[in-house]
């Protein structure tokens, strides 16, 4: 039985499928034989949102009626910005793509909840990157408030339900942070409220990432996140 379930959430962009290779590695190294009480799971939600992606390039980069240049930078926002709006038009108008991202989260917390046994008290860590990280966020929002795939549960268990809310959540670790960039224009800017009285969010930005954002200025209500600048 696993002691500690960590999982990882990409980015934008068209992403490599092992993105979380180079920190397991580090991890398994730092972590010895304790690795083996690790619960490591990876969210993939880029497959998701690539092809229908992948095949509008194609259509659009073959057709010798368009006349586009600046083709690596076009294609970097396509794959990548689409990929931001693809999911918040998605989250208020057909759900068909969200709500595919958040069972994929749920599916991954679901082999977490394997590992510990159906102990849905042992903690959960999540790494998220990028827009990863205003996915988990309004995952978590939709989980507190009962939104979206919260609204219908698929079971009836009502212990996996509770640990696909992350009742047990302990840290939130978010790199290139660009949550601002979806709610900057809001006059009224809420973070949701913490899974349990454990719960840490650590946000890490760069002072030269311009996608990389603080957070604890959106609103009172951040004052949850501690900011770091690294390098």
């Amino acid at each position: 039985m696993k002691d500690v379930g960590l999982v990882t959430i990409h980015g934008m962009g068209k992403v490599d499928y092992n993105y979380y290779s180079k920190l397991e590695k580090i991890l398994k190294k730092e972590l010895g034989n304790q690795w083996s009480r690790v619960s490591f799971q990876n969210i993939q939600y880029a497959p998701l949102l690539q092809k229908p992606q992948d095949d509008l390039w194609k259509e659009m980069i073959n057709n010798q009626n368009n006349l586009l240049d600046f083709v690596k930078i076009r294609q970097f926002f396509l794959f990548g910005f689409s990929d931001a709006a693809t999911l918040e038009y998605s989250a208020h108008s057909d759900k068909l793509k969200y709500l595919e991202v958040q069972k994929e989260i749920q599916n991954k917390l679901d082999s977490v909840l394997t590992d510990f046994e159906d102990d849905i008290s042992r903690p959960v860590v999540i790494i998220a990157h990028s827009l990863g990280c205003q996915v988990i966020s309004n995952y978590i929002w939709d989980a507190k408030n009962n939104k979206n795939i919260f609204e219908n549960p698929d079971t009836t268990d009502q212990n996996k339900i509770k640990f696909r809310k992350l009742t047990s959540l302990e840290n939130l670790v978010t790199t290139g942070c660009n949550i601002p960039l979806f709610i900057s224009g809001l006059d009224k800017r809420e973070c949701f409220s913490k899974p349990n009285d454990n719960f840490v969010w650590d946000n890490y930005y760069d002072p030269d990432d311009v996608l990389g954002w603080p957070l604890r200025q959106l609103d009172d209500s951040y004052n949850i996140v501690n900011d770091h600048h690294i390098n």
